[in-house]
């Protein structure tokens, strides 16, 4: 089955995220920023797995049942803000998952009945040293493509 790494293409700073008494899951998380524009660029940033609008409504025809989390950038200064949607949590875990000596994913495995039945269409990927990834099926990636999403690349994978 053919499946996609997405990265980040080019780069963005975006403030962390304030240290708060305990918050719900579903409570946005506000970030005071003074550069909207550079945001424009991008409709994934990887650090935190956070997606557009514009990718959050394509996914969300591949996760229809999930729970988007949004993060609000704010510039005081100007009075503008622009949200963008934590990738929700993924509980599918490959069968099998490769990865490169830079502990990135290389390829995937995921059995064909599971495919058929739970449709991970959208992978997390834990890699190494704390790292986390997001891979997509062919289907999600031309989707991407077809679009005009950007600030991302799609890297095929190995077929295993």
């Amino acid at each position: 089955m053919d499946y996609f790494l997405i990265k980040q293409l080019g780069t963005v700073s975006i403030p962390k995220a304030q240290k708060t008494e305990v918050a719900s899951p579903e409570d946005p998380s506000v970030r005071i920023t003074h550069d909207i524009p550079s945001l424009d660029k991008f409709d994934y940033i990887a650090d935190e797995h956070i997606v557009s609008d514009t990718l959050k409504q394509l996914l969300e025809q591949y996760l229809p049942e999930q729970l988007w989390r949004p993060c609000v950038f704010v510039d005081t200064k100007a009075l503008q803000y622009k949200t963008f949607w934590f990738l929700p949590p993924l509980s599918y875990v490959p069968e099998r998952v490769v990865l490169n000596s830079k502990g990135m994913p290389a390829a995937v495995y995921v059995n064909a009945k599971d495919f058929a039945e739970k449709a991970p269409c959208i992978l997390h990927i834990r890699g190494a040293k704390n790292s986390s990834f997001i891979v997509v099926h062919l289907s999600v990636a031309e989707s991407i493509l077809r679009r005009g999403i950007c600030g991302l690349e799609l890297v095929r994978l190995e077929d295993v």
